[in-house]
């Protein structure tokens, strides 16, 4: 009976123990490059990214406009496939732009590849790079620029965005 129980027992975590952590899909900066001159950086990168490579499982959710002439949209949250979620927030009239993404369960080197093929298929002129244990990456100097926050929680892997001032 302990012999079954242990063969039991180590089939088990074998299964959970093993269980592959989420891989984003490695992004096409050429191809997001010339998206966003296309549309004249009217989107952000992340965005334009997930909609090329995930396939949308809701619309575009807590819709925000601004509340001036053309009350055009400045917050989103939309729900991709893989249980991913992205939010953006530019509705402050010089407050840059703030993204969230939300992931399942991601490999650290994973995101650090991704992070910075994000980065490079936006155009940015100032000197970036990331802290010592790789969870922070933004402009060297501290100043404007885009910064990434790479965090945990029990379930997901999330990346605060911000690019700005």
């Amino acid at each position: 009976m302990k012999k079954r129980l242990a063969i039991i027992l180590f089939l088990t975590l074998s299964i959970f123990g093993n269980a592959q952590s989420f891989k984003l899909k490695k992004p096409n900066v050429t191809k997001l490059k010339s998206e966003l001159k296309k549309i004249n950086y009217t989107q952000e990168a992340t965005y334009l990214y997930l909609n090329q490579n995930y396939k949308a499982e809701s619309e575009k959710l807590e819709v925000k406009k601004y509340k001036y002439p053309d009350y055009s949209i400045c917050a989103i949250k939309q729900r991709f496939e893989n249980g991913i979620v992205y939010s953006e927030e530019q509705c402050k009239e010089a407050g840059g732009i703030s993204s969230k993404l939300t992931l399942p369960k991601t490999e650290k080197q994973n995101l650090i590849q991704w992070i910075e093929l994000i980065f490079e298929s936006s155009p940015m002129e100032m000197e970036h790079g990331w802290n010592s244990d790789k969870t922070k990456f933004g402009p060297t100097d501290n100043g404007v620029g885009c910064y990434f926050k790479i965090s945990e929680t029990k379930n997901n892997t999330k990346i605060d965005m911000y690019c700005g001032c």
